[in-house]
């Protein structure tokens, strides 16, 4: 199989919104601009494409980091996811930060990479799925490795586009209390989940 094509699959596979980045994309993309939901998922594939490299060039220094520190990521994960989630929740619907609107996508794009980046379910998921499914690409070769990030990039776009296109074609039909009950879940969902992973990060701890 061709580089691009397992690129094009493992990046529709891996951008399947099940966790905490899937809900803050879909609420962004009911509640908030258009471009708010598309940076927000720009943040989400960029650190999908470096678990990527990893995973091409087989990143010793970097796997064995992830490794040794799973403990500090579990840690700095789920109180981020946790923050988030306590901030979604008590958000007021259509609010903005005054003086701060112009920075509104790059703060999107950034909550999402650093919680992709540092959510111990997707540290540990992406790993086994490039392992599963393979790149088709040697350490050696650049050109391939070009082909498969593309092709994960692209894959990636079109998982994350349906899903911003849906729920952003849902929201002509929500009224603003509908707004405000949209940000409870995801403030629920999201809190949720960084508490589940503190919790077990406590229990293995006292294990």
């Amino acid at each position: 199989m061709y580089p691009i094509i397992q690129g094009f699959l493992i990046g529709l596979l891996i951008s399947v919104p099940t966790g905490p980045v899937g809900f803050l994309c879909v609420r962004r993309s009911l509640v908030a601009k258009y471009r708010s939901a598309v940076f927000s998922a720009l943040g989400s594939i960029t650190a999908d494409i470096i678990f990527g490299l990893i995973a091409i060039f087989s990143i010793t220094s970097v796997s064995h980091f992830f490794i040794h520190e799973q403990n500090t990521i579990r840690l700095f994960g789920g109180l981020l996811l946790l923050y988030v989630g306590i901030k979604t929740f008590f958000n007021t619907p259509l609010a903005t930060i005054p003086g701060l609107e112009k920075y509104e996508e790059l703060g999107h794009f950034t909550s999402t990479f650093v919680l992709t980046m540092t959510n111990p379910v997707q540290v540990i998921t992406l790993p086994v799925v490039f392992a599963a499914i393979g790149t088709g690409v040697a350490s050696n070769d650049y050109l391939g490795a070009l082909q498969f990030l593309g092709g994960l990039f692209v894959g990636a776009c079109v998982t994350w586009l349906l899903l911003i296109g849906f729920a952003s074609s849902m929201r002509r039909y929500l009224k603003e209390h509908h707004m405000g009950l949209i940000n409870k879940i995801a403030g629920i969902l999201v809190s949720a989940t960084g508490l589940f992973v503190l919790v077990s990060l406590i229990a293995n701890h006292y294990r």
